[in-house]
């Protein structure tokens, strides 16, 4: 099985509410992207265009064909199309775009490569999960910023470990990171330390300039230069430990409520599925909404609060240090900065799922190809539907 192999394999588009005005201070565009990340292309927005005061409802993958929507505040920028992408200019808003714009995003996706089994298991899953959902996990690419088997960057500035935190973003390359990143990365790890070294090896200027500016003039003032990253990587970072907890809260949920379940490997442990449930389990889950942990949070559900206090006594374990509902707090002094407590729902049904094959794989010979068409409410991953109903 697989995905992505070409871009427009993965197609995602945000369903949006918009309210299009003639006047206005905000500028809505629509993008139409190519083999970007949301953030990379954000970057060269503001380089190339002096785009800033972006506003944006979600992020989207670089390997992907993506169309999402963002505001511009005082933009005198019209239509743009580039290699990989097209800016056209839609009409002006009396308020930036956000998260709160976002109804749903709709995908279709072509899943291939498959042996004829394989087509036959996925469009039998694919019949379950229309009744039953699925675990509403967040998938990898949520925690990006994590370093596989070296932990989140959030979680090191929890404990004012501003040093290694820093580490962890200039210096040790995730997954994610593009070969020019990563070779940028090994340089500053192996000169840390040398900043002016480091910030000369940068050719362009990038998220990545700001840190090592700071510290040439303050060497050991590493608290000082995480606060000049981009706010919205802060953020980033921050929701991507409240992610891997979440999902290993909702899994010690299962296991301890005796869901029969199998699991599916990624990069951060194991993830848990079930095929069916009973009618006293679905509507649980159903209806269960489960917290992403703050300081602030209140757990009110007995099942969820046990599931989270044996998932942070398994961090502490891990760490070496004492985790518990109160560490979950920055020190940093930044304005709204913080561990924001939000509600998720367990388990998504989705809209409108469609399954179309199997047919001959253009690309594999004497293969399959199947494609999927559904929609998912905002925050819910197109990729964890697609692990759901893959062949084990």
């Amino acid at each position: 099985m697989k995905i992505k192999c070409q871009p427009n394999d993965f197609k995602v588009e945000e369903i949006i509410n918009l309210n299009l005005t003639k006047t206005g201070e905000y500028s809505i565009y629509k993008l139409d992207k190519r083999s970007w990340d949301t953030f990379d292309l954000l970057d060269f927005l503001s380089r190339k265009y002096k785009i800033k005061n972006v506003g944006r409802a979600g992020i989207k993958d670089r390997y992907s064909h993506s169309i999402q929507y963002i505001s511009v505040k005082d933009s005198k920028v019209q239509d743009i199309k580039e290699q990989n992408f097209n800016l056209q200019y839609i009409g002006k808003s009396q308020c930036p775009i956000t998260q709160n714009n976002l109804e749903k995003n709709q995908f279709t996706i072509v899943i291939r490569d498959l042996a004829k089994q394989e087509a036959e298991t996925i469009i039998k899953k694919t019949d379950t999960v229309k009744i039953f959902g699925f675990p509403n996990y967040y998938d990898e690419q949520r925690m990006g910023s994590a370093r596989a088997n070296q932990g989140f960057i959030a979680q090191k500035l929890m404990f004012e470990h501003y040093n290694g935190a820093l580490k962890f973003y200039l210096a040790i390359a995730s997954k994610y990171d593009d070969s020019k990143t990563r070779k940028l990365k090994k340089f500053i790890n192996d000169n840390w330390g040398d900043w002016d070294k480091c910030l000369a090896e940068l050719k362009e200027l990038g998220q990545y300039q700001y840190p090592l500016v700071y510290l040439v003039k303050h060497p050991k003032d590493f608290k000082g230069a995480i606060k000049t990253i981009r706010r919205d990587l802060l953020e980033m970072f921050i929701s991507a430990y409240q992610a891997y907890i979440w999902n290993e809260t909702i899994k010690r949920t299962f296991v301890n409520q005796g869901i029969k379940i199998y699991s599916k490997t990624y990069n951060f442990g194991q993830l848990y599925f079930y095929n069916e449930l009973n009618q006293t389990e679905f509507f649980y889950f159903k209806t269960l909404l489960i917290p992403a942990v703050s300081y602030k949070t209140v757990f009110n559900d007995e099942n969820v609060n046990l599931a989270l206090e044996q998932v942070l006594k398994e961090e502490s374990d891990k760490i070496g240090q004492d985790l518990t509902i109160k560490s979950f707090k920055l020190k940093l002094d930044i304005k709204g900065l913080f561990f924001k407590p939000y509600e998720r729902k367990a388990i998504i049904i989705p809209e409108n799922i469609n399954i179309s094959g199997p047919a001959d794989d253009e690309l594999y010979p004497s293969r399959q190809k199947l494609a999927l068409s559904f929609a998912l409410p905002k925050g819910s991953y197109a990729t964890i539907l697609l692990k759901r109903v893959a062949s084990d």
